[in-house]
């Protein structure tokens, strides 16, 4: 009975080990996407009269420095402004290299608020 407790109590250690890393990882993951996100702020022009609600998904896949791949997602069908803002947004993102601190994929949404909270920061 004594080896089968102490089996139980390592794969629990074994479990909060990995769930750990998972939520560290998670949480490097969300990081790298904010410094992509915060650099490319400093590039980006929208286009006037923005809708009062707009979530863009954006896909980074950043490799020595540069945007490697970039993929810019609707979660709507979009409207002629998000249209026409998808570009500037993957516009900025590369005008705003190099990213010499973060590299691999990740993923940040661009909404409204975002925007304007970082904006102002």
């Amino acid at each position: 009975m004594h080896s089968l407790t102490k089996t139980f109590l390592y794969y629990m250690l074994i479990a909060s080990v990995t769930l750990a890393l998972n939520v560290t990882s998670a949480h490097a993951f969300e990081d790298r996407g904010n410094i992509v996100f915060n650099q490319m702020l400093k590039c980006l022009k929208l286009p006037a009269d923005a809708p009062c609600a707009y979530n863009f998904m954006v896909v980074a896949v950043i490799k020595d420095g540069s945007a490697d791949f970039l993929s810019i997602n609707f979660r709507t069908p979009p409207s002629e402004w998000e249209k026409t803002a998808a570009p500037l947004i993957a516009d900025a993102i590369t005008q705003c290299e190099p990213y010499s601190s973060t590299s691999g994929r990740m993923e940040f949404a661009v909404t409204r608020e975002l925007v304007e909270a970082g904006s102002k920061n």
